[in-house]
């Protein structure tokens, strides 16, 4: 495997395995660009969108495929306190709060990019103190592989010369019908509780249950069952454990399914694992109008798995840190499993 010009001194990357599933990377945001898996009846299905033009990856483009960080999700009134020193952030959220990084969040930079073997490639970035707010310098690997059992393995990896946050994730867009509407998807989540949010889409910094709510996916149901009641989904999920605020990064729940989601039109199936503690889920509900290769994307047109700690977990004290240091080194695996049934 070699790397392709994506135009502009960009870099692109095709990982094919032996049943023909193919991962497209780009430099750009060591972001996913297409995701291609045959359906039941041989048909092959871009289950995960991106775009052929380079530039689309440069824009706000909705997080499609990219990676995200140094911090995911939302930081409430782009600020928080680390050892008594108050650190303002990008404000790219409603002109008030922090999200995914920030206006020049690593989702938008050129990564170092090397191939390891021939289904994996690595990308790496160096991150200044300073940037988008943040204190500390920090190194970033993301490792993708693609395997023969059809899964997508990425690793996240980062050092930091000072104390600072991270939270790493990727911004996959599903849909596995290849285009239109997912209310019809059946969902599963490995999760009994949820955090709610406000009105500007922050964490109200409640852990709630989802038992006999919208948010219960613990049986699984259709993503369309009760997405107008919930007002679509938006929200990150716990994952089930002895103690749902409990850290322990933990290899041996890697093993163990997260979240998966199914279409019986395709046969098609997506099956989560990561030793991240919750998933933001997300439906797609501010898709407009989002040109994508071979066709658009609109309101829950889409669907995100972002594997990650708690959001606004920097702004609320009752959240489990994620506050890294060169002491207490960054290191994550999340997993994509496509399947048939």
């Amino acid at each position: 495997m070699q790397a392709k010009n994506f135009g502009n001194g960009y870099l692109l990357y095709e990982l094919k395995n032996k049943n023909d599933m193919i991962l497209k990377l780009t430099d750009i945001g060591a972001s996913i660009v297409g995701v291609f898996f045959k359906d039941k009846n041989g048909n092959e299905v871009q289950v995960s969108f991106g775009s052929d033009d380079y530039s689309f990856y440069l824009k706000p483009h909705d997080y499609i495929g990219a990676s995200v960080g140094r911090v995911a999700n939302r930081t409430i009134n782009a600020e928080f306190t680390l050892d008594g020193i108050t650190y303002k952030l990008a404000k790219n959220d409603n002109n008030k709060h922090h999200l995914h990084g920030g206006t020049e969040g690593i989702s938008f930079k050129k990564f170092d990019s090397k191939v390891l073997g021939n289904n994996s490639v690595s990308f790496t970035y160096f991150s200044q103190n300073g940037e988008e707010g943040y204190p500390a310098n920090v190194n970033i690997e993301i490792i993708y592989t693609l395997t023969d059992d059809n899964e997508i393995l990425i690793n996240y990896l980062a050092s930091a010369d000072a104390p600072t946050p991270l939270n790493l994730t990727n911004h996959a867009y599903w849909n596995l019908n290849g285009e239109g509407a997912i209310y019809e998807h059946d969902l599963f989540i490995d999760s009994l509780f949820y955090l709610p949010v406000t009105e500007e889409c922050v964490s109200s910094g409640e852990i709630l249950k989802t038992e006999n709510t919208p948010f219960d996916f613990s049986k699984t149901k259709k993503i369309g069952a009760d997405i107008e009641e919930a007002n679509g989904y938006d929200n990150c999920f716990i994952f089930n454990e002895k103690n749902i605020l409990s850290y322990t990064n933990d290899s041996n729940n890697f093993n163990k399914l997260r979240a998966s989601c199914y279409s019986e039109k395709t046969g098609i199936c997506l099956e989560l694992y990561t030793t991240k503690p919750a998933m933001h889920f997300y439906s797609g509900n501010m898709l407009d109008n989002r040109e994508v290769r071979n066709t658009v994307l609109n309101k829950h047109n889409a669907f995100c798995f972002e594997t990650e700690f708690l959001p606004a977990a920097v702004n609320f004290p009752h959240f489990p840190s994620i506050i890294f240091d060169s002491n207490k080194n960054y290191n994550h695996k999340t997993m994509y499993k496509l399947l048939l049934k």
